[in-house]
């Protein structure tokens, strides 16, 4: 089961996520969903072995293909902190309350540790693993 709250870790619950690689596959713009390809071990020909699927996406920051499969979910601060810089929300939406709540509600940053000092930064509604890719995938 994948966990879905700000400052959960290891959300997709695999086992020595260290020992996978990532990958992306497609990004599809026009449903803002971005898929990952996720392999283990160093065969680049091997098929890979399940995908990560992110939904809503706001931003990704990401190399092409790294290793480590690790997600967690930022604290909701560290989410609008990264809109804000990136210029996706203005700096108003700290004025209302209301505003600031339904946007955490709704986007997770979504933090990918990686082999390097470097990690993956995705905001999206939501991130589920998925085996099989969807019949019309293009």
């Amino acid at each position: 089961m994948v966990k879905h709250n700000h400052g959960d870790t290891n959300i997709f619950n695999i086992t020595n996520p260290d020992q996978y690689r990532c990958q992306v596959l497609h990004y599809h713009n026009r449903l803002s969903r971005l898929y990952l390809s996720v392999y283990k071990g160093e065969d680049r020909h091997a098929p890979a072995i399940f995908y990560l699927l992110f939904s809503d996406v706001g931003y990704f920051d990401c190399a092409v293909t790294w290793q480590g499969a690790e997600f967690s979910i930022a604290p909701s601060g560290d989410c609008i902190q990264l809109l804000l810089d990136t210029g996706l929300v203005g700096s108003a939406i700290l004025r209302f309350p209301n505003a600031y709540a339904s946007i955490t509600d709704h986007a997770r940053l979504y933090i990918g540790k990686t082999s390097t000092d470097r990690n993956i930064r995705i905001i999206a509604n939501s991130a589920n693993m998925v085996h099989d890719l969807p019949s019309d995938f293009v």
